[in-house]
């Protein structure tokens, strides 16, 4: 029994060196196994920064305004389906360094840079100011004083140049208030009275969706504003689509509407034009500074007539086309321009410029040629070139290959075809504020087309010393 003990225990001990064997062998497996997953690893992470590297550089159409998350879903699916192609490298003054803090994120939108919500914050104090003017009944409604000063006489009305057509829809965001808040922001009862003297203004209604027909605000409140001349509905199609049995498409409906607006111009019988839209805004004194600083200089040039409605341009856009979101330096959400030149060239109160050491703001607008192909916000136009664009869009507007602002802006199209240069002021005299768009947003944001001019003022504030 001893010996069988022995020999059992030989063979346990036996058997127990066996399986040490194999576990040493398992470990060195393992050991393996990790070292091996380690650098498998370290190399997927090694990729996936080169492959976030390579996102962070922006492609040029790739609108940054939307959420960080949908742009990488984008990057995302447009690798599943194409091969990768490296992007184009950021010019060297702008390198691609995020601000400290940013992007922040809201609930509304991501702030990609300070630029971008300076800029944000400062339209939307603009349209929150002007719902009390208008949408909620201020003085244009309630005040018996303000109506009054804001009514115009009959000698007001026989001295009128300027045929101003506002373009409005109903939106969830009332820019119109906006727009009239600035509209009739005067520093002197001068800057009210050449207001009232000078310009005729019709506001275009051109509403046509179903659910948003019902627009009140233009019967309630728009309506009864004693400074408008008229408020046209424009649900109409003009003559060359009026036996078309479709549908306008989104070009088409734009053709009709610039064309709609283009003779109520030539109706008026007034030498000059503005088409504007909503979504705008324009300095304290707007009118006084546009016939002293663009008016008055291109008639002193021979470029204008007053008296004739004649002119050697085509078109005049006050709206500078400054701050883009897909072409140029200077956008809004580039971290660079946002740290650097933005602050060299905002718009700043004499407050501030004080502070810094500034010169007093002093308005200072340049009439320049410049080649640009879209865009409507602001449009001045002589009534000779409104009859010439007249023309020139309904034979361009059936079945057409471009929208009206790429006809009318472009300098092989309506420049060319009448002869006469297009021209822009610079700094913007008007500036787009239309940040909330409910056409260009997806299903789930407003927020969409960061365009606008950083270096427009409303109003720079005191004009006393400080």
């Amino acid at each position: 029994m001893m010996y069988k003990r022995k020999e059992n225990n030989f063979t346990y001990s036996a058997r127990n060196a066996s399986n040490r064997n194999t576990r040493q062998k398992k470990n060195l497996w393992l050991v393996f196994f990790v070292i091996e997953f380690y650098f498998i690893v370290y190399y997927y992470r090694e990729l996936q920064f080169t492959r976030k590297g390579q996102e962070d550089v922006e492609p040029p159409f790739l609108d940054d305004i939307l959420s960080q998350s949908t742009i990488n879903a984008i990057l995302l699916r447009g690798n599943k389906i194409t091969d990768p192609v490296p992007p184009a490298p950021l010019p060297p003054e702008y390198p691609n360094i995020p601000e400290r803090g940013y992007p922040k994120l809201t609930h509304l939108v991501d702030y990609t840079t300070s630029a971008t919500e300076a800029e944000i914050e400062k339209h939307d104090r603009l349209l929150v100011q002007s719902l009390f003017n208008f949408h909620l009944g201020g003085p244009f409604i309630r005040d018996p004083s303000t109506i009054k000063s804001y009514t115009p006489t009959r000698q007001h009305i026989a001295r009128r140049k300027l045929c101003l057509n506002i373009y409005l829809c109903n939106r969830r965001v009332p820019y119109i208030n906006a727009m009239l808040t600035s509209l009739t922001s005067h520093s002197t009862k001068e800057s009210r009275e050449e207001f009232l003297e000078k310009v005729e203004v019709h506001l275009l209604n051109t509403e046509k969706r179903p659910e948003r027909i019902d627009f009140r605000l233009v019967d309630e409140v728009l309506g009864k504003l004693p400074f408008v001349h008229e408020i046209h509905n424009v649900t109409y199609r003009d003559l060359i689509y009026k036996d078309q049995e479709e549908d306008l498409d989104f070009r088409e409906q734009f053709i009709s509407d610039q064309l709609s607006g283009l003779n109520i111009c030539i109706d008026s019988k007034l030498p000059y034009c503005i088409m504007m839209e909503e979504d705008a805004v324009v300095p304290v004194d707007f009118v006084q500074t546009l016939w002293e600083q663009v008016i008055e200089p291109l008639e002193r040039d021979g470029l204008l007539d007053g008296d004739s409605g004649n002119g050697k341009i085509s078109l005049v856009s006050l709206y500078a086309y400054h701050n883009l979101v897909f072409f140029g330096d200077a956008r809004l959400h580039y971290a660079s321009y946002s740290r650097g030149a933005y602050n060299e060239e905002r718009s700043k109160s004499n407050t501030e410029r004080g502070v810094e050491g500034l010169p007093r703001y002093e308005a200072k607008y340049k009439v320049k040629n410049k080649d640009y192909m879209y865009g409507t916000v602001a449009m001045l136009y002589t009534r000779e070139s409104a009859l010439k664009l007249i023309t020139y869009l309904r034979m361009v507007g059936v079945d057409p290959r471009h929208n009206a602002d790429e006809f009318m802006n472009a300098d092989h199209y309506f420049p060319r075809y009448i002869g006469a240069p297009r021209k822009d002021v610079e700094p913007s005299l008007v500036n787009h504020i239309g940040f909330y768009s409910e056409r260009m947003a997806d299903k789930s944001e407003m927020f969409s087309q960061l365009n606008t001019d950083a270096r427009f003022t409303f109003d720079a504030g005191s004009k006393e010393e400080l």
